[in-house]
C-alpha cells in the first residue's frame, strides 16, 4: 500500500510538471506568435518604404526573413512538442483514471479483508473462550473422576470387608447351627431313651400284675419288642439338594402354601422361581424389575401372587403364572426416615 501510494505520488507529481512545462510552452507560443506578427508587419512596412537599390533594407530585409524562417521552425516545433506533450497527458490521465479504478478497488478488497480478519478475530476470540471452558470442563470431570476412582476404592475395600465379615459370620451360622442340630439330636436321643426306658417299665409292671402265664408268654414278647407303637424323628443333618440359586448372597427363601414352589430372593436383584419336587432344581422362572438387592420374599395364602421387598425401598408383587409385575409400592422418604430412626432405637 505505502508502494502504490508513493507510485501515485509520482504520477501526479509528474502530471503536474507535465502540464506546467504545457502551459510555458503555450505561453512561449503565443509570445513567438505576436512576435512573429510584429515582424510580419514591419517586413510589410520596409518593403513598402524600401527600394530594390537599398542594399542595407535588402540586407535587413533578408535577415528579418531568416529570423521569420527560424520563429517559424521555433514554432513549428514548439506545436509539435505541444502535440506531443497533449498526447502524454491523455496517455497519462487514462494511466491516472487506470491507476485510480485499480486503487479503489484495492480499497475495497482491503475493507473486505479487514471485515473477513475482523470476523477471523471474533472467531478466534470465541474459540478461545470455548476452549477455556472446555478445559475448565475437562478438569472438573478429571476431578470428579479421580474422587468417584477414589470412592470405588473406598467401597470395593468396604465391600470386601463385608463379605468376608460376611463369609466368616456365615461360617460361625454354620458351626452354631450343626452345633445345636447336634445337641437337638443328642436331647432328641436322650428323650427317646428315657420314654423307652419308661414305657418298658410301664410294661413290666402290667405284666407281674396279669398273672404268671400271662407273665411268662406277654413279657417275653415285649422285651423283644420295646419300641412298638413309638415313631421317633431327629433333626436332619444332611444336605438333599444343593444347587446356585442367584449370582450373588441369597437373602430370601419362602415355599408357595399350594405348589412344591420355592422362591428366592438374592443380591442380583432378582426373584427366581424353583421347582424341587423331582430331586433336582428346575427354574420356572425369574421375576426381574428390583433396583437393589431382594431382601424378602412372600406367596399370598392362594400362592397366585407373590410379594419381593429389596433395598431401594420399595415393594413390588408379581403374578406367579404370568410372571409379570403388577404393582411397585415406594416408601416415602419420611416414613424410611422413620424405619430408619426405629431401627437405631432398637439398636
Amino acid at each position: 500500500n505505502k508502494t502504490q501510494c508513493h507510485c501515485f505520488k509520482e504520477l501526479i507529481k509528474f502530471h503536474n510538471s507535465i502540464f506546467e512545462s504545457s502551459n510555458t510552452l503555450r505561453a512561449e507560443n503565443l509570445q513567438l506568435s505576436i512576435q512573429n506578427e510584429k515582424l510580419r508587419l514591419e517586413s510589410l512596412e520596409i518593403s513598402r518604404r524600401s527600394t530594390p537599390q537599398d542594399g542595407k533594407s535588402s540586407e535587413r530585409i533578408q535577415a528579418l526573413e531568416q529570423k521569420i524562417l527560424h520563429q517559424q521552425e521555433e514554432l513549428t516545433e514548439l506545436h509539435r512538442r505541444k502535440g506531443e506533450n497533449a498526447q502524454q497527458l491523455i496517455d497519462l490521465n487514462v494511466s491516472l483514471q487506470d491507476k485510480e479504478r485499480k486503487l479503489v478497488l484495492k480499497e475495497a478488497s482491503l475493507t473486505e479483508s479487514a471485515q473477513v480478519i475482523e470476523s477471523l478475530n471474533s472467531q478466534i476470540h470465541s474459540l478461545k473462550t470455548s476452549i477455556n471452558e472446555l478445559e475448565r470442563m475437562n478438569q472438573m470431570l478429571k476431578d470428579e473422576h479421580q474422587a468417584l476412582q477414589l470412592a470405588f476404592a473406598s467401597l470395593e475395600d468396604k465391600l470386601r470387608r463385608t463379605q468376608d465379615e460376611n463369609m466368616e459370620l456365615v461360617e460361625r451360622l454354620i458351626s452354631i447351627k450343626s452345633k445345636d442340630a447336634d445337641r437337638m439330636n443328642e436331647e432328641h436321643e436322650g428323650f427317646v431313651r428315657k420314654r423307652q426306658q419308661k414305657m418298658q417299665r410301664e410294661l413290666e409292671d402290667a405284666a407281674r400284675e396279669g398273672g404268671a402265664s400271662n407273665r411268662g408268654s406277654h413279657g417275653s414278647n415285649y422285651s423283644s419288642s420295646p419300641d412298638i407303637g413309638f415313631l421317633g424323628c431327629s433333626v436332619p443333618t444332611g444336605v438333599i439338594l444343593r444347587f446356585d440359586a442367584h449370582d450373588g448372597e441369597v437373602n430370601a427363601v419362602k415355599w408357595s402354601p399350594v405348589d412344591r414352589l420355592l422362591a428366592t430372593g438374592g443380591a442380583d436383584r432378582r426373584v427366581k422361581l424353583w421347582d424341587v419336587s423331582k430331586g433336582v432344581s428346575e427354574n420356572r422362572g425369574i421375576l426381574v424389575g428390583s433396583n437393589a438387592a431382594v431382601m424378602s420374599v412372600d406367596f399370598d395364602s392362594t400362592g397366585t401372587l407373590i410379594l419381593a421387598s429389596s433395598n431401594d425401598f420399595a415393594s413390588r408383587v408379581w403374578t406367579v403364572a404370568d410372571q409379570r409385575l403388577r404393582d411397585n409400592f415406594l416408601l416415602s422418604c419420611n416414613l424410611i426416615k422413620e424405619i430408619l430412626e426405629l431401627a437405631d432405637e432398637s439398636k
